[in-house]
């Protein structure tokens, strides 16, 4: 639930910033920058590793350059290691043994030109040899462009193009993947100081003791409250079940074995007045074994 919420909030916040933000002028530029890393981070908060931006100019470590729009201001660019979509990278018992682990990369552009040209010119830049153009979907907000690098078949892009702002200007989000990236280790986890439950949480759900809060949403609708708040503890999926099911039991609610996701365990249940009702979701965290 949480990684597709991220991922369509940063799409949501990034075009109307894009869109409207970046015709500022130049004295907007390290406002802008410092709001697009703040999004950044926000929506990869639970990978693994820092992000770094890097204002003006292109990140550290590019692996390969994407075609640039000529004379195109770069605004802001960053840099972060990606979740591995395998098992969870451990540290080797040889610090010197490299750990695979994908980077991601995010650039950010701005132009005058019209928004169909700068669609033209990707169009055919990205069909140049080593970038290969695989998809283009285009809607009255954006332009998103899917490419792939015909030398490096772990390399791989999006990218987005917005039109709009006072002075109707065009940006472009570059993001590339480098999936063949290595790191030499993996950084200790430091978890943050844990978050508030969200407003107005069911004082009868229990969060597990001593665990650390590291995201929390909810949402309001006519007759109806939903909340997400994610967690993580260093007590193991055993401990944890056998917690809230005693609670549960306790309140005389009902709780239910639910279809597992992947490699999470998960529990259903609600209320005798079913007023309140959810699922319980545990499974491993990347960032940290324990």
């Amino acid at each position: 639930m949480r990684l597709p919420l991220a991922a369509l909030l940063l799409a949501g916040l990034l075009g109307a910033l894009l869109a409207s933000a970046c015709g500022g002028g130049s004295a907007d530029n390290q406002h802008i920058a410092s709001i697009i890393h703040r999004l950044l981070v926000a929506a990869s908060a639970s990978d693994t590793g820092k992000l770094e931006s890097f204002t003006g100019r292109l990140p550290d470590g590019l692996p390969a350059k994407p075609p640039e729009y000529p004379d195109a201001r770069l605004i802001v660019s960053s840099r972060r290691p990606a979740a591995s979509s395998g098992a969870t990278p451990q540290p080797a018992a040889n610090p010197s043994t490299p750990i695979p682990q994908p980077e991601l990369y995010f650039i950010v552009y701005d132009t005058g030109d019209d928004r169909q040209k700068v669609l033209d010119f990707f169009e055919q830049a990205l069909d140049q040899k080593p970038w290969q153009l695989e998809s283009a979907l285009s809607t009255a907000e954006l332009d998103s462009l899917q490419f792939s690098n015909s030398d490096d078949a772990d390399i791989s892009g999006v990218i987005s193009i917005a039109r709009g702002g006072d002075d109707e200007r065009t940006s472009i989000l570059v993001s590339l993947q480098d999936a063949g990236a290595f790191r030499q280790q993996l950084p200790p986890f430091q978890p943050a100081k844990s978050l508030p439950l969200p407003t107005g949480f069911p004082p009868d759900l229990p969060i597990y003791k001593g665990a650390n809060i590291t995201s929390n949403a909810f949402l309001r609708q006519p007759g109806n409250d939903s909340y997400l708040v994610d967690f993580v503890t260093t007590a193991s999926q055993d401990e944890v079940i056998a917690f809230y099911r005693q609670t549960f039991a306790e309140r005389g609610w009902t709780v239910l074995p639910g279809a597992p996701l992947g490699v999470q365990q998960r529990l259903d249940f609600h209320d005798a007045q079913s007023d309140i009702q959810g699922d319980l979701l545990l499974g491993p965290f990347a960032a940290d074994s324990r």
